[in-house]
């Protein structure tokens, strides 16, 4: 009987031992088969890897261990793809473009059990290359829309993960500066039960961003984005509100308001955009490009890059989720002079695959370790 086994033992042993080498390789230089999305542009000096929604969720003490191991393995996945594009790209800047977690109601307690797995499994800070920026942005569900942010939920936020409106300014001389812009697009639009937060961030538009007098390129980092018609990208427009209780707060939208989005594009690029910028955004899990470019006193919109739209604007890119259902994307902002002295940004998607590639991988690793190998070893000293 074992001698009859022996043969489709052996083959079943190597083909488990190849398809868990073939596995690993993939996981580990997933990059190297995709060159051309997987690298940055040649002649650029900013290079900055976008990821979008990675929406964190949680656990408690009824959920089965089922739920408890997906989760953990899911933070192992996400950070899989973080720690290989991260040490495969060296990036001058890491932004995660908001919906951190996957949920602005839960209490403190899961706020910050989540916040910890976010900075120990996923964004390690100690993987961070010498001088790259960590910036974090927030997202619907991790302060609520318009009509859900409290001052709690901001308070913990920015004690976690950093302000919701900045700048910072980068490059050596004039010729290489640049600015980015990180801006709270939640509160633009309203009404919304605490208008203060709408008020700073207008304010920090308009006497900010708006008066800073900067000549160089502005990358502007957000989370809403900004006003287009159906059919430029999955998401089209969309507003709901809460009932007359509660003042009509802004309850849910897919972009901001038009108006919202021209003073905007007007206040962090100024009306033509003289000096170059690009957008980025999450929200729309699926991932977009649009073009906004001034003509006639106002912005218009079209679908796609300004390469592809053979149009001088605005780029704004809405960054595909890492999520394991959208891919495990990773997005390469690469920005720099191009030879006729002009800033030029161009955007690519790095993608992973699906979480199950990850979980086989791991699963034909434990069977390779823990039975092909001994099987094989067996057999080859005549034991089995």
């Amino acid at each position: 009987m074992w001698t009859l086994l022996r043969g489709p033992l052996k083959v079943l042993g190597w083909l488990v031992l190849f398809a868990s080498l073939a596995a690993n390789l993939y996981l580990y230089y997933y990059p190297l088969l995709q060159p051309a999305a997987c690298n940055w542009r040649s002649d650029s000096t900013v290079h900055l890897l976008a990821f979008g929604d990675p929406q964190i969720r949680g656990s408690d003490a009824s959920s089965s261990y089922r739920t408890k191991l997906d989760l953990y393995g899911n933070d192992l996945y996400l950070g899989h793809i973080y720690k290989t594009l991260v040490g495969a790209l060296q990036p001058t800047h890491v932004a995660v473009m908001g919906d951190l977690l996957s949920s602005q109601w839960i209490p403190d307690e899961s706020f910050y059990e989540r916040v910890q797995r976010y900075k120990e499994r996923i964004f390690r800070p100690e993987l961070f290359p010498p001088g790259t920026d960590m910036i974090n942005i927030t997202g619907n569900h991790d302060i609520g829309y318009a009509g859900e942010v409290t001052p709690e939920r901001v308070a913990r936020y920015e004690h976690a993960f950093g302000q919701l409106n900045f700048i910072k300014y980068y490059g050596e001389d004039e010729k290489n500066k640049y600015r980015i812009v990180v801006l709270n697009s939640l509160v633009l639009d309203g009404p919304m039960g605490y208008d203060q937060f709408r008020k700073d961030a207008w304010n920090f538009l308009e006497n900010v961003v708006a008066r800073d007098q900067f000549t160089g390129p502005t990358i502007l980092l957000t989370h809403v984005p900004l006003a287009k018609p159906e059919g430029v990208c999955s998401d089209g427009p969309y507003f709901t509100y809460y009932g007359e209780e509660y003042d009509w707060a802004l309850r849910e939208q897919n972009h901001l308001a038009e108006e919202t989005s021209q003073r905007v594009l007007d206040f962090v690029f100024g009306p033509g955009n003289p000096h170059g910028g690009v957008i980025l955004t999450g929200h729309d899990h699926e991932g977009c490009e649009s073009t906004y470019h001034y003509e006639e006193g106002r912005w218009a919109v079209s679908a796609g890059s300004p390469a592809k739209t053979g149009t001088r604007g605005v780029h704004e890119i809405t960054v595909r989720s890492m999520m394991g259902e959208f891919g495990g994307n990773g997005g390469l902002l690469s920005g720099g002079r191009r030879d006729d002295g002009e800033w030029n940004f161009t955007f690519s998607l790095c993608t992973f695959g699906v979480q199950h590639i990850w979980w086989a991988s791991k699963v034909l690793t434990g069977i390779a370790v823990g039975v092909a190998i001994p099987v094989l070893s067996l057999l080859s000293l005549g034991l089995l």
